[in-house]
């Protein structure tokens, strides 16, 4: 975080990593935790996401929580913005360490939806979401909080293991 702090000038985007400093923890972490940041801006929306992992008992990565802070200007319904930022996470949570389509001979491996695995409830890590308050005209949040999520845990992954990831999807049983 104290890297982008250094390299983005905007007061917004230093105000938005201050909540997810002071959310998330970040100047507290401990040993054995493994955290990671990523922001990103999509339809105009910026989105910080914090990602903590751990290792299992088994030695496989573990999700731990998701901190998101999304400044989307003024906006009317903060559930819905919420909602939105929690599909969004899990349907990262497949794109980052779920979904593959595997090939073998010149064929995919899946022949149909039953055999392409999806994120499930167990794979949701708990999410804590927050919607910075300012009166900049509103921008968007349908897909804003998923880009953020896959770097982030890369960079959590890091944090814990000292592993970099160079390819998708993560195999968490195997970092």
């Amino acid at each position: 975080l104290e890297f982008r702090r250094q390299h983005l000038n905007d007061e917004r985007l230093h105000r938005q990593i201050d909540k997810l400093e002071e959310i998330s923890g970040w100047k507290t972490r401990k040993k054995n935790e493994g955290y990671g940041a990523a922001i990103t801006e999509c339809f105009n929306t910026p989105v910080g996401q914090v990602v903590k992992v751990s290792k299992s008992s088994a030695g496989k990565i573990k999700i731990d929580k998701v901190w998101a802070v999304m400044d989307c200007g003024w906006y009317v319904n903060p559930d819905t913005i919420k909602a939105q930022i929690e599909g969004s996470i899990v349907m990262a949570i497949g794109a980052a360490a779920i979904h593959e389509i595997i090939f073998k001979d010149g064929m995919t491996v899946q022949k149909n939806f039953y055999e392409y695995i999806m994120p499930r409830i167990a794979d949701a890590p708990p999410v804590e979401i927050h919607i910075m308050e300012n009166d900049a005209d509103a921008t968007g949040v349908g897909e804003p909080g998923l880009p953020a999520f896959a770097p982030a845990l890369a960079n959590a992954i890091y944090d814990l293991t000292g592993k970099r990831i160079r390819k998708l999807p993560i195999d968490l049983a195997k970092v």
